[in-house]
């Protein structure tokens, strides 16, 4: 059996596909275990008798257990996007891969996100956009720090998973690509009412996508950046805004706080995804 490379040229496989298979199904337990022994607390209010030193480390043993979770589930992953390239795939990668290029798209953005502010809130919608320019370029620039930091090598050099060259560029852990565009979403979620924010972030999602599809990143960079770009972007942008005296979306005049709609991850005790809540 063959399978496509990078360049589009078939090369046998020749892992042991048991091997994988058993590796996987390791990676999954343990990304999935932690889940479920914290899906009782993660969303369970605040309460008196439990020590806020537990429950940071049970947040702590969760990020860990997902980001370990999917180091094991690297090399599976990247096979089975290598196994089913395709013409479209490309073309739908390549997609993403242009969304998530800050030099091609934060121009038409930029512009586009002043424009839209004045036009629906003035004066106002240019301090909502001007949060959400510092928020996006928070995100972006942590997850640039750690990328160098780190100095992952990608997939495509054929060196494994754990290879690592700190402090040099264009590194892998975490994506650029993907934390941009989540962040990108999470600022747009904060500085908007409704269901703004929703393609922003099923954008951000392909974009992750195809950079796993396009052998870019391996799955465990896609996590770290859409979450560094997720976490730092949207309380970047709240603080900005919180600066620049922007008040609450539901407390402005002739705004109904039923309107107001948050994008957050999920983690129930039986669920595990995103959650639109809508706020009362």
């Amino acid at each position: 059996m063959t399978r496509l490379d990078r360049r589009g040229a078939r090369r046998p496989i020749t892992r042991n596909r048991a091997l994988r298979g058993a590796v996987s199904s390791l990676g999954l337990a343990w990304l999935l275990l932690p889940v479920h022994l914290a899906a009782q607390t993660v969303e369970a209010p605040p309460d008196s008798r439990t020590p806020g030193a537990s429950r940071i480390g049970r947040d702590i043993a969760l990020a860990a257990g997902v980001l370990g979770g999917t180091f094991l589930l690297d090399e599976h992953v990247r096979s089975l996007a290598l196994d089913h390239q395709g013409t479209l795939g490309r073309d739908l990668a390549e997609a993403g891969h242009t969304y998530g290029d800050w030099q091609r798209t934060a121009p038409f953005l930029a512009g586009g996100g002043i424009l839209l502010g004045v036009a629906l809130d003035g004066e106002r919608g240019v301090r909502r956009a001007t949060s959400a320019f510092f928020g996006v370029f928070a995100g972006s620039m942590s997850n640039t720090v750690l990328n160098w930091t780190l100095g992952r090598s990608r997939p495509r050099d054929e060196r494994g998973v754990l290879h690592f060259d700190p402090f040099r560029g264009n590194a892998s852990l975490g994506s650029g690509h993907t934390a941009y565009a989540f962040a990108i979403a999470a600022a747009v979620d904060e500085v908007t009412d409704g269901g703004w924010a929703i393609p922003f972030y099923a954008a951000a999602a392909g974009t992750g996508i195809a950079r796993i599809y396009g052998d870019r990143h391996w799955l465990s960079d896609v996590v770290v950046g859409g979450f560094i770009g997720w976490w730092v972007g949207g309380r970047a942008t709240a603080a900005a805004a919180g600066w620049l005296g922007i008040e609450p979306s539901s407390a402005a005049p002739g705004v109904s706080p039923s309107a107001r709609a948050r994008i957050r991850p999920l983690i129930a005790g039986d669920a595990l995804g995103v959650q639109v809540r809508f706020r009362e």
